[in-house]
């Protein structure tokens, strides 16, 4: 089963993707280390939850909404894992 943390990276993935952005720019926009920003893309790291919200700002990113659709996300794979 995946981690909520996992969930959280690959969420950041795909949300960049769809915005179509650099890890270069995201990092410049909300003020973090570029190479901090692929480490918590690719779950090598924690990040704090303020981190997080600055990320989310720099996609212009609802924080409910992107812990709704992890939620939703979670739900998925343990039901999925069941079948």
């Amino acid at each position: 089963m995946k981690s909520t943390r996992e969930l959280i990276s690959d969420e950041l993935r795909s949300i960049r993707a769809k915005n179509k952005m650099s890890i270069e720019t995201v990092a410049e926009i909300a003020g973090i280390n570029k190479d901090t920003l692929c480490r918590y893309e690719n779950n090598q790291v924690s990040m704090q939850i303020d981190i997080l919200e600055k990320i989310l700002m720099a996609y212009n990113e609802d924080f409910d909404i992107f812990f709704k659709k992890i939620y939703a996300n979670k739900q998925n794979f343990q039901e999925t894992k069941k079948e």
